[in-house]
């Protein structure tokens, strides 16, 4: 019975399967699964009802205001096969939508799994894995919001797991499917393309150091990844009649954090599909140019207060790490556990990956180097609860490396990390 138990504690499969009942379970006890208004609806419930009504990938903001480039396809496009299967904005619908939602999110339980038994050990594999399982932020991204959250999250912790199984593997089969993998994340999610420069870099490294052959597969890679992104590349081409890349709402989303009314977070008055007046003008001269516009006023207003911008940049900085700019005394009891948790998560993460660069982890700079360069564009546009979420995973196994390590230090009882996995 003992070894029994042993073997579901240290099941990825186990953690799977529970994490996807908790997730299942919240849904129906909370009903997520109901859309409200239109109006409370999201831009990626918006496009795929666009597209599953036969209007092409267009009017994310419920009105009309044509062809959009608003965010990457994929989601959308999965979105609205449901919508036609199940019916446009139906309850059996959205229960699919989280559904769907929350395999992903269970299937994280498994590359976290993976990475830290390849990188770490057995304890702290268990340890990240049931976490991530129960963690309120994978639950709560995966069943309250029609959005790629919980999808680009399990890409990139996939990603990240086939970079650190290919150090030592130049087929070309192999780096065929890691870029194919990137462009199916370039096409979810653009902003996780920050990463990639890490990963490559980090590959080529530990195939020269080894003396293998590396040219050939990066380049087979990079034409490969090209390729995969092209489809869309011509659609957003011949949809505004201009080279758009991948997705065009920068400018707006740097006007949003950016402007005489900005604390750090997003100011809708200043957002071209939540003011009644610049959704009107999104109407008439269509998205590339609103997004221009918007960038541009962005500019203009950075270049005459360069000063209030940097401590915008560094109020949005406290507001990717904590959830808050220490306002939660105005908040209530539960918003404010809510970013305590938030804050101590990424406390705890930061500080497992200074204790992991001191044991010299093998592949730590992976993990910096996500840590660091991804959150860099929402420093100067604007933060928001989720855009965090997709570098979560990397951040709860560094904080349970951290606490395992920190557990075998001052608990003699507890089984000690075993130092040579450690080791590079």
């Amino acid at each position: 019975m003992k070894g029994r138990s042993a073997k579901l504690i240290y099941s990825p499969i186990a953690m799977v399967l529970f994490a996807l009942l908790v997730r299942i379970a919240w849904t129906l006890i909370t009903r997520s699964y109901h859309f409200g208004s239109l109006w409370d609806l999201f831009e990626m419930a918006n496009l795929a009802r666009s597209l599953a009504t036969g209007h092409g990938f267009s009017d994310p903001y419920v009105v009309a205001t044509g062809p959009s480039a608003l965010t990457g396809p994929i989601y959308p496009w999965i979105v609205s096969l449901i919508f036609r299967v199940f019916g446009v904005f139906s309850d059996t619908s959205g229960f699919v939508i989280v559904a769907f939602n929350s395999i992903f999110s269970a299937l994280t339980c498994w590359t976290i799994y993976r990475i830290v038994q390849r990188l770490f050990n057995e304890t702290v594999a268990a340890w990240s894995g049931w976490v991530w399982a129960v963690w309120p932020f994978a639950i709560h991204w995966s069943v309250d919001w029609v959005w790629e959250t919980s999808l680009s999250t399990f890409l990139l912790s996939l990603l990240f797991l086939r970079t650190v199984e290919m150090e030592e593997d130049n087929r070309p089969r192999s780096w065929v499917v890691f870029a194919l993998l990137w462009g199916l994340v370039g096409l979810t999610n653009t902003s996780l393309l920050s990463w990639l420069p890490f990963s490559g870099c980090w590959l080529v490294y530990q195939l020269h150091r080894r003396g293998k052959r590396f040219v050939a597969p990066v380049l087979l890679s990079a034409a490969v990844f090209w390729i995969a992104l092209t489809p869309w590349l011509v659609r957003n081409y011949f949809a505004f009649g201009k080279f758009v890349f991948l997705r065009d709402n920068f400018g707006n989303e740097l006007r949003a954090g950016n402007n005489p009314e900005s604390e750090g977070w997003k100011i809708d008055h200043y957002d071209s599909g939540r003011d009644a007046v610049l959704l009107d003008l999104y109407k008439k001269v269509g998205e590339p140019a609103i997004n221009a516009k918007m960038a541009d006023d962005a500019k203009a207003w950075i270049a005459e207060h360069p000063q209030r911008f940097l401590v915008l940049c560094v109020h949005r900085f406290i507001l990717f790490w904590t959830g808050s700019l220490f306002i939660g005394t105005a908040a209530g009891l539960g918003t404010q556990l809510k970013n305590l948790l938030f804050a101590l998560s990424s406390l705890l993460g930061i500080a497992g990956l200074v204790l992991a660069v001191r044991k010299r982890v093998h592949a730590v700079f992976l993990f910096a180097a996500l840590i660091v360069f991804y959150p860099l564009t929402y420093y100067i546009s604007v933060p928001e609860l989720r855009y965090r979420h997709a570098i979560e995973p990397q951040l709860l196994i560094l904080a349970a490396f951290l606490l395992c390590s920190l557990a075998a230090r001052f608990l003699p009882q507890r089984q000690a990390v075993d130092e040579a996995v450690l080791s590079a």
